[in-house]
C-alpha cells in the first residue's frame, strides 16, 4: 500500500475525492486523470474537489500523490537559535516523507521490491505502452473476453467473419439491396406496380404495358380492345352464350354449320324444288300484316306411310272447312249423303232436289 498516494478508478458520478495520507503542505500535492494534471480546490485537508475536467467518467483513473520538497530543505538551522518542536517536526517529515516518496516510486513504477531485492509488477500497473507491439497473443486472452466495446469501427474484415455464419437473424429488416443480390440489377428498386423480369443475367424491375395492367395488388387487366383473332386458341371452344346478348345456344349456333353464303339471301331466295320435306311443325305461315295471326299444316291424320295430295283450283278461292259454318255458292254435290234434320229448303225453278232415304 502506498503512503504517499491514493489511486482511485472512478465510478463517474462523483468529482470529489478523499486524500488519504498527511503532507506537509497542500502545494505537496498533485492530482491526475487518467495521466493528464488536472485542476483542483480543497474542501479541507483530507478532501478534494476536481473541477478540471469537470466530468469525471466511470474507469478513469484518478491519482492523488505527495511530492515532498527534494530541492529545498523547510527548515535551515542556525546557530545559537532556540530549536522549536515545529521545527524539527517539519525537518524530520521531510525527510520521512521523502523516503516513503522514495519507496512508493518503485511501487508507482509499476513494481515492488523486497528486502531481498525481489521486484513484484504491482497488480493493474501494466499500461498500454508498456506493452511491445503484437506481443498479446490469443493464449493470453481469457475466453469469450474480448466484447465489441473493444472493437474498432469497420475493422472486422470478410477474412474474420467465418463460413456460413451471417444468418438471417443477423441481418437487419429491409437491409439488403438489390445491389446485394446477384440476381438483381443494382438499379434494383420497389417502384410501385413494377414487376421483377429477368434478362438472362439477373432481374430488373419494369413497368407492365402492352396489353394488360397489373395494379400494386397484382391484379391484371385486359386493356380494353386489343384482343385479336389470332389471340383466340383453336381448341377454346367459346360457348355461344358469350356471342352478342347470349340469347343463341350452342345448339342453335350449330345450325349454322354448312351455311355457305349469308342466310337471308338464301331465304329470299327459296324456289319451287328447293326444300324437299318440311316437318309440319317447322312449317308457319303467318299474316303479312298482324305476325300474330298464323296457320300450320297437320299431317297427323294421314295414314302411315301415305301421301296425300292436295291440288289447287285455278281460282283464287276460300278454303272449306268441316268445322266451320259456311256458304257455298255454285257447288255442285256428286252423291252427297246428308245426315240430319231439315228445318227448312227452297227449290229453284227448274231444279229438284232428290233425298235418299
Amino acid at each position: 500500500m502506498a503512503n504517499s498516494s491514493v489511486r482511485y478508478v472512478a465510478s463517474g458520478d462523483t468529482q470529489e475525492f478523499a486524500v488519504t495520507f498527511p503532507f506537509i503542505s497542500r502545494t505537496h500535492v498533485a492530482v491526475t486523470v487518467d495521466g493528464t494534471t488536472a485542476v483542483f480546490t480543497w474542501n479541507n485537508d483530507s478532501l478534494i474537489t476536481v473541477s478540471d475536467p469537470a466530468d469525471i467518467t466511470a474507469d478513469q483513473v484518478v491519482l492523488i500523490k505527495r511530492t515532498t520538497s527534494q530541492s529545498t530543505r523547510l527548515v535551515d538551522y542556525v546557530d545559537g537559535s532556540n530549536l522549536s518542536e515545529s521545527d524539527l517536526d517539519t525537518d524530520s517529515k521531510q525527510a520521512f516523507y521523502m523516503a516513503q516518496e522514495a519507496l512508493d516510486e518503485l511501487t508507482l513504477l509499476d513494481a515492488t521490491i523486497n528486502s531481498a531485492g525481489a521486484l513484484t509488477i504491482a497488480s493493474g500497473s501494466v499500461e498500454t505502452a508498456m506493452i511491445a507491439a503484437d506481443a498479446i497473443t490469443s493464449a493470453k486472452i481469457a475466453d469469450d473476453a474480448i466484447d465489441s466495446e473493444h472493437y474498432t469501427d469497420g475493422s472486422i474484415d470478410t477474412a474474420h467473419i467465418a463460413a456460413a455464419q451471417v444468418t438471417t437473424a443477423k441481418i437487419a429488416d429491409d437491409a439488403v439491396t438489390g445491389a446485394k443480390i446477384a440476381i438483381f440489377d443494382d438499379s434494383y428498386a420497389a417502384t410501385d406496380t413494377h414487376i421483377l423480369v429477368a434478362d438472362g443475367t439477373d432481374f430488373d424491375n419494369v413497368a407492365v404495358s402492352g396489353d394488360v395492367t397489373i395494379s400494386n395488388a397484382g391484379v391484371v387487366a385486359i386493356a380494353t380492345g386489343v384482343i385479336v383473332n389470332a389471340d383466340v386458341h383453336g381448341s377454346a371452344a367459346i360457348a355461344a352464350t358469350k356471342i352478342h346478348d347470349g340469347t343463341i345456344s350452342n345448339t342453335e349456333f350449330g345450325y349454322l354449320n354448312g351455311v355457305t353464303s349469308g342466310i337471308q339471301g338464301q331465304i329470299d331466295g327459296i324456289v319451287s324444288a328447293d326444300i324437299s320435306t318440311l316437318d309440319d311443325d317447322n312449317f308457319t305461315l303467318q299474316d303479312n300484316s298482324d305476325t300474330t295471326k298464323k296457320a300450320q299444316f297437320q299431317c297427323s291424320g294421314i295414314s302411315g306411310s301415305t301421301t296425300r295430295t292436295f291440288t289447287f283450283p285455278d281460282a283464287s278461292t276460300t278454303l272449306v272447312g268441316t268445322g266451320a259454318t259456311q256458304t257455298l255458292t255454285n257447288k255442285t254435290l256428286t252423291s252427297p249423303v246428308i245426315d240430319g234434320t231439315w228445318t227448312s229448303y227452297t227449290t229453284s225453278t227448274g231444279k229438284a232436289l232428290v233425298m235418299g232415304f
